[in-house]
């Protein structure tokens, strides 16, 4: 017994050396010592089940303790260090920490230069470094409390917990600042159905391609296509009107949740938001809608229309209202004003379009080409017949 010991320890001692090197490769540190961790990773062992049925199942699971031991220690010592320096007041480490640029360093250079490249890609803002140590400083310090540094765990590394925070308050501060417009994905909560204004047939379809058979599937069937009045769906299924209800709200849930999932080509056609959300639209594509204009006036041909006297940005929200509105004027059916808005006004890939409507890629383009001809046919026409 006493010679198991002794080679379960060599073992884990080897294993534990292997995994400090990692530590030492990414610029880290960790005071403790070999033998210290040692017997933290013991004292672990003790407290979980030791019964495997290989040996090299036995390892992998030694390797996975010992990893998350030593890196958990080497997190904990190397927080702690920032935490309370942040903490003390000591100036010139927080200028280092928030403004450095040495990635050798104890600071942020290596997770700002990956956020402000995200912002820059996806937002087409730029934010420089001095901005950036600005508001997260602003953030972590809090008031003097530095309470946010309270909410780190050591489940992760420091920093990569630090960049996520980072990221998230860094877009916080650029939409409140009305630089940035972030558009809320679509769930379940944030939707509704159209319920009844939508034809049973075609509920019977979406219902099909959507929902596994089921309890929730013959519920809505039963209110969507069958058209089934609730008290008889009262009696039905045994249940009073409080219960029916909880129970198709469920099933919607339910419904919503699959169909947004999916990307469907339905989504468009039986959810809408309960809040309008906040479509961005570019400078370049605001400008598409004026290059039917044959003359070479730097006046906006759709102002006499729209509103005369408006400003570039009320302008600019007219124009987007009236190009989501007008295609329902030219009698498309729902899969034509998804790829003319997809493609024209979102600018969404046609492979992308492809994917969602289940169209081949030389369809969609086929189809938006058509339909781009019709709008600016028909747009030229309604702007003549209702300009001043």
């Amino acid at each position: 017994m006493e010679a198991n010991v002794v080679t379960r320890k060599a073992t884990i001692l080897k294993m534990v050396k292997g995994a400090r090197l990692e530590i030492v490769i990414r610029n880290k540190k960790i005071s403790a010592s070999d033998e210290e961790l040692v017997q933290k990773v013991m004292d672990r062992f003790q407290k979980e089940d030791d019964d495997f049925a290989t040996e090299s199942k036995r390892l992998c699971h030694w390797d996975s303790v010992i990893r998350d031991v030593v890196w958990l220690e080497a997190n904990m010592e190397e927080s702690k260090m920032i935490i309370d320096r942040l903490k003390s007041g000591d100036e010139s480490f927080a200028n280092d920490f928030f403004y450095g640029d040495d990635r050798t360093g104890c600071n942020i250079s290596r997770i700002r230069s990956k956020i402000l490249s995200f912002i820059k890609q996806t937002y087409k803002v730029d934010v420089s470094s001095d901005e950036f140590g600005n508001i997260l400083y602003a953030f972590l310090w809090n008031g003097g409390t530095w309470s946010v540094l309270d909410s780190y765990s050591c489940k992760s590394s420091f920093f990569c917990w630090l960049e996520e925070i980072a990221r998230h308050e860094l877009i916080r501060y650029l939409k409140d600042m009305n630089i940035i417009k972030v558009k809320s994905e679509r769930t379940a909560g944030n939707t509704r159905m159209l319920g009844m204004s939508v034809l049973p047939e075609t509920w019977e379809c979406v219902l099909a391609d959507t929902m596994p058979d089921g309890f929730h599937k013959k519920l809505l069937s039963d209110i969507l296509v069958k058209r089934k009045t609730k008290e008889a769906m009262e009696v039905e299924y045994g249940v009073d009107a409080e219960d029916l209800h909880r129970l198709q709200k469920r099933a919607e849930a339910d419904f919503k949740d699959r169909l947004i999932r999916s990307n469907s080509v339905y989504e468009d056609l039986v959810l809408r938001d309960k809040c309008v959300r906040r479509e961005e639209v570019s400078e370049d594509f605001v400008k598409d809608i004026y290059s039917w204009q044959e003359d070479n006036s730097n006046a906006n041909p759709l102002a006499d229309v729209l509103g005369v006297g408006l400003d570039n940005e009320e302008l600019h929200e007219k124009v987007k209202d009236f190009l989501y509105s007008f295609p329902k004027m030219l009698n498309w059916t729902e899969e034509e004003r998804l790829v003319w808005t997809l493609r024209f006004i979102e600018n969404t890939a046609p492979v992308e379009v492809a994917e969602r409507i289940g169209r081949r890629r030389s369809w969609v383009d086929t189809k938006y080409s058509r339909l781009n001809a019709r709008f600016n046919k028909a747009v030229r026409e309604w702007w003549f017949r209702n300009a001043v």
